[in-house]
């Protein structure tokens, strides 16, 4: 598991695992698993989209740091309630987009630590989402 804008999936052909930067597949649109060499095409339009839509989340994340350390997610266990800071939801926990890759699920894992993962907003040129 990779943490910030380097995402990870299993192999479909040998399991390993798989690692890539969210940031940098729309100019690489195929990535190569390293152990056996099978080659995953990122270039299907509405897997492209989904990307996008992720990437844009990662840096909506970014930018509202400042509001998301205040915020937490209350969980009842009985007639307690116990509050977990958002941030650690972002930053401990594995989370996962479930994605179809010709026709085949894919999950993804990831982790986001915003301020010190995430590239800076200026690097990057703004997506534009069609259709």
């Amino acid at each position: 598991m990779q943490k910030g804008h380097l995402l990870q999936f299993n192999c479909q052909c040998c399991q390993n695992p798989v690692t890539f930067s969210i940031f940098d597949i729309e100019k690489e649109r195929k990535i190569k698993c390293a152990e056996c060499k099978t080659v995953f095409d990122f270039s299907d339009e509405k897997l492209s989209r989904q990307l996008i839509l992720f990437d844009k989340l990662c840096r909506q994340i970014q930018q509202s740091e400042e509001i998301l350390s205040n915020t937490s997610v209350g969980i009842y266990i009985g007639d307690r309630e116990i509050k977990i800071p958002y941030k650690i939801l972002l930053t401990r926990l594995n989370s996962t987009l479930d994605l179809m890759m010709d026709s085949k699920p894919m999950t993804i894992t990831f982790r986001i630590e915003p301020k010190s993962d995430t590239p800076s907003l200026e690097l990057y040129t703004k997506h534009t989402i069609t259709k």
